[in-house]
C-alpha cells in the first residue's frame, strides 16, 4: 500500500457530548488529561443529522453519505407492508463503509464500539461492534476477537434499567468503559491506517443524569467521575498512537435539559389523523382510514396508497394531507404554553438518493428541552420527561490536532479523514473536507 501523505488517522468519538460541556469542564478545572490534549488543537461546531440521533449520525459517518443513500433513519424502522417495527443492523447499510473502502485500496482499519456495526461484518482489519449488540459471539471480527470478548465478559453498553440505582448504573458505566478501553489499547498497537474508538457511555450518562452536571445535581460526583474516566481513556489511547498519526475528536449531536416528552401519535389521535385499534402492538395498532403515524423521534409517515399496508392516500392527494398533518404538528405547545416544535421539514426536501423513499414524509424538530416519541399505548400527549437530557441538532464539535478546521456537519467528517490519509476523496461522498491535508 502506498499513501501519498499521512498513512494513519485516528478518530475518537464521544457520543452526545456538547462542545460547550467540554469547555465548561475545562474552565472549572475538570478533565485534565483531555484539557492537555485539547490545547494541541482547535474545535469547531459540527451540525448533526436529521433526525439528530446516534444511529443516523454514525451511519452517515460510517458511509460518507446521507440517509437517502445509506437508508438508516433511526434505531427503529418499519416494514410498511406488514406494519411491523424492527431494529436495523449493519446489513441494512446500503452503502460501503469507510473501512470497506479502505480495504479495497490496500489499507487496514480498526473500529471499536461504533453504533450500528452489529453483527460484525468481515473487514480488512478488526471490528468490535457497538450498541445494539445482543450477541457477543457475533459482535467482533475476526472470530478470535469475538471469542476473546465472550471470554472476558465484555460489556457493550450499560443497562438502562440500572438508572433507578445510580451507584450500580455508574459502576456499570465504569465497567463498560474499561472493557472498551482495554480492547482499544490492544488494537491501537496493531498495524492499521484508520483507527476509530467510539465512547457511548457519555450519551447514556447525559440522558439519565444530565442535570447532575451542575453543582446541585444529586449525582454530581458520579456524573463527573464518569467523565473523568472518559478523559483518561481518551488520553491513554492517544498516548499509544504511533508518532505522526492524524487525530480527530468529535461528537455527533448536542444535548439539552429535557423537560417534556411529547407523544406525536397521541397528538395525531387527538387531531383525528390517527386511529389506534385495541388489539396488536406497535404499528399493528394503526387502523385503516388513519392518515398518518409517527416513529421515534419525530418521523411522520402518511398512509400512502401502494406503500403502507392499508394505505389509501392517492399520490395526487399527498400534498394536501401533508399540509394538514404539518399544520396539526406545528400547533403543538407544551402545558406551560411554550412551543414544542421548532420546525417541521418535508422529507422530500431533506432526503435525496436511492433510499429516500424509505424515509419519513415529515420530520419534526423539537425545541430544546422537548423529546419526541411515537408511542402506541394511548397515553397522554405530554408527560414530564423521564430522562434528564435530550438530543439537539446543534452543539456537537469536531476537534483537530495541529490543524485549522472549518465548521461543518457529520457528513463532512469522512472526506476530512480521507483527505488526511492522503487518498482521493471518493466521488460518492456527499460532504467536503473541513481541513487541508
Amino acid at each position: 500500500m502506498s499513501f501519498h501523505r499521512n498513512e494513519r488517522v485516528c478518530v475518537i468519538s464521544l457520543d452526545g457530548v456538547p462542545g460547550s460541556l467540554v469547555e465548561e469542564a475545562f474552565a472549572s478545572g475538570r478533565l485534565a488529561p483531555l484539557r492537555a490534549l485539547w490545547a494541541q488543537g482547535a474545535a469547531v461546531p459540527l451540525r448533526s443529522t436529521i433526525p439528530p440521533i446516534s444511529s443516523v449520525a454514525w451511519a452517515t459517518y460510517a458511509t460518507g453519505v446521507a440517509p437517502g443513500t445509506h437508508g438508516i433513519y433511526g434505531f427503529v424502522d418499519r416494514d410498511p407492508w406488514t406494519m411491523r417495527e424492527r431494529l436495523p443492523t449493519s446489513w441494512d447499510l446500503a452503502a460501503p463503509t469507510l473501512w470497506d473502502r479502505l480495504g479495497q485500496v490496500g489499507g487496514r482499519a480498526a473500529v471499536v464500539n461504533l453504533p450500528l456495526t452489529y453483527p460484525a461484518r468481515p473487514i480488512v482489519g478488526w471490528l468490535v461492534a457497538g450498541f445494539p449488540a445482543p450477541d457477543l459471539a457475533r459482535a467482533a471480527y475476526p472470530e478470535a476477537l469475538a471469542r476473546d470478548l465472550v471470554k472476558g465478559g465484555y460489556v457493550v453498553d450499560p443497562d438502562p434499567a440500572l438508572v433507578a440505582e445510580p451507584e450500580r448504573f455508574f459502576a456499570e458505566v465504569r465497567r463498560s468503559l474499561d472493557c472498551q478501553r482495554r480492547v482499544a489499547l490492544r488494537l491501537v498497537r496493531e498495524d492499521w491506517n484508520l483507527f476509530h474508538f467510539h465512547i457511548m457511555v457519555t450519551d447514556r450518562v447525559n440522558h439519565f443524569f444530565f442535570r447532575s452536571r451542575k453543582p446541585d445535581g444529586p449525582q454530581h460526583r458520579g456524573f463527573w467521575a464518569a467523565y473523568e474516566r472518559v478523559a483518561e481513556a481518551v488520553s491513554e489511547v492517544v498516548d499509544a498512537l504511533p508518532e505522526g498519526t492524524e487525530l480527530l475528536l468529535l461528537s455527533d449531536h448536542g444535548f439539552a435539559d429535557a423537560r417534556w416528552e411529547v407523544d406525536l401519535n397521541a397528538h395525531l389521535v387527538e387531531a383525528g389523523l390517527l386511529q389506534l385499534g385495541d388489539g396488536g402492538v406497535g404499528l399493528s395498532r394503526v387502523k385503516p382510514g388513519s392518515a398518518a403515524y409517527s416513529l421515534t423521534p419525530g418521523r411522520v409517515y402518511l398512509l400512502r396508497r401502494g406503500r403502507e399496508r392499508d394505505g389509501w392516500i392517492a399520490p395526487d392527494d399527498g400534498d394536501r394531507w401533508l399540509a394538514r398533518v404539518e399544520a396539526a404538528l406545528r400547533e403543538l405547545k407544551v402545558p406551560d404554553g411554550a412551543p414544542a416544535v421548532a420546525d417541521v421539514l418535508a422529507g422530500a426536501d431533506v432526503y435525496r438518493g436511492p433510499r429516500a423513499s424509505l424515509g419519513p414524509d415529515l420530520v419534526v424538530l423539537p425545541v430544546p428541552g422537548v423529546e419526541l416519541r411515537g408511542r402506541w399505548d394511548g397515553g397522554p400527549v405530554f408527560r414530564p420527561s423521564p430522562r434528564q437530557g435530550g438530543h439537539t441538532l446543534d452543539g456537537a464539535f469536531l476537534w483537530t490536532r495541529g490543524r485549522e478546521a472549518q465548521p461543518g456537519t457529520i457528513l463532512d467528517v469522512p472526506p476530512t479523514a480521507w483527505a488526511l490519509l492522503g487518498l482521493p476523496v471518493p466521488g460518492e461522498f456527499e460532504g467536503q473536507p473541513l481541513v487541508r491535508p
